[in-house]
């Protein structure tokens, strides 16, 4: 019989490559991650693992027990959770994945309130990259994600889960902070702090900055960082202004770190979007937390018509969601 607790550690370790991440992850210490790791090394006869330094990758042994070992693992929580079920309790581990700063900020209440609702329910969130968090939910690593840009994939359903506006933030200390706004032709005379040209907040400034004839390449960009809170702290640092949503901002505009310059005739909103896929039958902690994100108001109650995303022939994008069609440019 498989350690079915083995092949979870196994499975954690091999996604992040590492002992001590995958400890924290599973709320172990690393000599007992290690200890399941050679369990099963000893009860196989073969290496999973090949150690580089802090770092390990999988063995070709390994790489054949992956797929497996996680098939069974869905296969034995799918089991549990159906047969929980019967007895009216809900258990399982719903796991999110989410590549917005906002939905990093909103997610944390609302599992809150629903791991107290359930408390049979472990719930994890992993923040990622889109492309990562769409494979996740590909591989079914993760059963819902939250991303901000869609992307043309039939087998995906969107909803409309949360919007943020962007705000434009400036050191405390920096003369259009003693303005109540300033025109759009005067960001060209300043330092920029940008997100990747990938990213959501980046799309969202595009978008509005190209209304008021302004190409994001004009503006001059002294710094490029993967997250809005090290753009606010680049801020704070007065290396230059910059884009961010504004519930990460939030907090430096409270202690009066940061302060918010409003540009004439300018609005940037974000819109996060929660995504599902048809490819898979959602367990029973998914339904009962979209139940909940309806009950809550947060998502459309009743029998809204959702559709994959599709491409329209004039190459305008579409999303269907509870009727409504959210068109953006081809």
């Amino acid at each position: 019989m498989p350690d079915w607790q083995g092949l979870e550690v196994f499975v954690v370790a091999a996604r992040l490559e590492n002992f001590s991440a995958a400890a924290q992850e599973l709320h172990l210490s690393q000599p007992a991650v290690t200890q399941r790791i050679q369990a099963l090394e000893r009860e196989f006869g073969v290496k999973l693992f090949e150690r580089e330094g802090r770092r390990v990758r999988l063995s070709e042994a390994g790489d054949y027990l992956l797929p497996l070992a996680d098939d069974l693992l869905r296969r034995a929580r799918r089991v549990e959770e159906m047969m929980r079920s019967l007895s009216g309790k809900v258990v399982g581990h719903l796991v999110l994945g989410c590549s917005t700063t906002s939905g990093k900020y909103v997610l944390p209440g609302i599992l809150a309130r629903f791991c107290e609702r359930y408390p049979g329910v472990r719930a994890t969130v992993r923040m990622a990259s889109r492309a990562c968090v769409l494979e996740m939910l590909r591989s079914r690593e993760a059963q819902i994600v939250f991303t901000s840009v869609p992307v043309d994939q039939n087998e995906l359903i969107y909803r409309k889960f949360f919007e943020d506006d962007i705000i434009l933030v400036a050191p405390e200390d920096h003369p259009w902070s003693r303005r109540d706004v300033i025109a759009p032709h005067e960001l060209l005379g300043e330092r920029f702090i940008l997100r990747e040209p990938t990213s959501g907040t980046y799309l969202a400034m595009e978008r509005a900055l190209t209304a008021c004839d302004i190409q994001p390449s004009e503006l001059n960009t002294v710094m490029t960082l993967g997250n809005s809170e090290a753009i606010i702290m680049a801020v704070e640092e007065g290396i230059g202004v910059g884009f961010v949503p504004r519930l990460a901002a939030e907090r430096s505009l409270m202690l009066g770190q940061v302060r918010e310059i409003r540009v004439q005739g300018v609005s940037m909103m974000h819109t996060i979007w929660m995504v599902e896929s048809t490819l898979y039958p959602a367990t029973a902690a998914q339904l009962r937390f979209l139940e909940m994100l309806r009950t809550e108001g947060i998502i459309p109650a009743g029998a809204e018509a959702e559709v994959p995303y599709a491409v329209l022939p004039e190459g305008e994008r579409c999303t269907v969601v509870g009727g409504e069609k959210v068109m953006e440019p081809g």
